[in-house]
């Protein structure tokens, strides 16, 4: 079987999970990107190390057009996977002529945003605006022109599975799915339960410093539990509009930037993650938490909330109510066993997260044989929907 992936660029989010998808299938697999890496992300501190037997080729972005035409009519008998297929144009119109070919075709895709605020920064409030607005209109006239062409959607999120059945995809071609990193190489998970301490919580935060990931929420609430006696502190790690931010270096500390690639060790060493994003396709800090056997606490519009739902290696809160935030920590401190079972749970989850379960259940879904009356699709290790 070969396999050819088009990507705007490849991130380590999906170069591990095409990694093991290409072990666990034996196949050829051939990787096409629009960029090599991402400006955005790379002023974050983002690194595209990429799995070590990937080799991604980059679109010429001049006669970037025939040269996609010549690579589809030349492999126009492979499965093709578009990741972040509606990110930019050239991948829109590549997508386009795959279909009209006739080849087999597989979306991965997170879900589209459904607020104003920006995915990288807080600019351009306005256009961010008219786009929330546009998106899901934008969005069925996709579905309209792909539903009956494309072999299935690999949805990132129970909340893409439910946009992607509102655009007219048939619900036996939607394959629940995330992003997978692999666990560090140091075992630093003992050391994060040694260190407890009754009665106290320390909190990390790990995103970029903007109204988008919510830390206004999560201060707010960490203010409030203070004032009221309550033993918490939070450390936060990430670039972005520091100033905008109320950080008192005592018990909320903006600490940096943290080398990439050592997320999963330097969470170990706290009791809980916090992601209170307003929005957040999938959110891999929570994989990089619970591979390291910390729980995790993030709002209801994070993705890989729905792991934590269903395996309670943490706690889930409404978007934007700092009250009901508030009421989740405060259960960690005055109930002794809430935070124990949940680290004990995350230990239990961390192996599912492994990139190799996720190439083994795409290959389960891409092989030859379609999934129909005689094979049945695997079900969702992850997250129920």
């Amino acid at each position: 079987m070969k396999v050819i992936s088009w990507q705007p660029v490849l991130t380590d989010h999906q170069s591990y999970t095409l990694e093991a998808f290409q072990q666990a299938s034996d196949c050829t697999l051939t990787i096409y990107v629009l960029k090599a890496e991402n400006k955005a992300r790379s002023l974050q501190g983002w690194v595209n190390r990429h799995a070590d037997s990937l080799s991604p080729q980059i679109i010429p972005q001049k006669g970037w057009f025939f040269y996609v035409v010549k690579q589809l009519w030349d492999n126009r008998n492979a499965v093709h996977v578009f990741a972040s297929p509606f990110e930019k144009l050239p991948l829109i119109i590549t997508l386009l002529i795959a279909v009209a070919m006739g080849s087999r075709v597989f979306l991965i895709s997170e879900p589209y945003s459904p607020i104003s605020t920006g995915y990288q920064n807080n600019n351009r409030r306005f256009i961010n605006g008219v786009k929330a607005i546009l998106r899901p209109a934008l969005y069925y006239v996709y579905g309209a022109l792909l539903g009956r062409r494309i072999s299935g959607v690999f949805a990132i999120s129970s909340l893409a599975v439910s946009q992607y059945r509102r655009m007219g995809i048939n619900k036996e071609k939607i394959f629940p799915f995330g992003y997978f990193v692999p666990r560090s190489s140091m075992d630093c998970m003992d050391r994060q339960v040694k260190e407890s301490k009754n009665g106290y919580l320390r909190l990390i935060f790990i995103g970029t410093l903007i109204d988008r990931k919510g830390l206004d929420v999560l201060i707010k609430s960490i203010t409030s539990l203070n004032a009221n006696g309550i033993d918490i502190t939070l450390d936060v790690f990430g670039s972005g509009e520091v100033d905008q931010f109320e950080f008192n270096q005592s018990t909320i500390n903006y600490c940096g930037l943290i080398p990439f690639g050592t997320a999963q060790d330097v969470i170990a060493g706290y009791d809980v993650l916090v992601l209170p994003s307003r929005n957040d396709g999938w959110g891999v800090v929570v994989n990089e938490a619970l591979m390291a056997g910390v729980p995790v606490i993030c709002s209801n519009r994070v993705g890989a909330g729905a792991i934590i739902d269903k395996w309670q290696c943490g706690d889930v809160f409404i978007s934007e109510d700092s009250l009901d935030l508030e009421r989740v920590l405060n259960k960690l401190i005055i109930t002794s066993d809430t935070l124990e079972n949940m680290r004990i749970a995350a230990h239990n989850v961390n192996t599912i997260l492994a990139p190799e379960v996720a190439g083994r259940y795409m290959y389960d879904i891409i092989s030859d044989e379609p999934i129909g009356v005689t094979k049945k699709a695997p079900s969702c290790p992850w997250y129920e929907v």
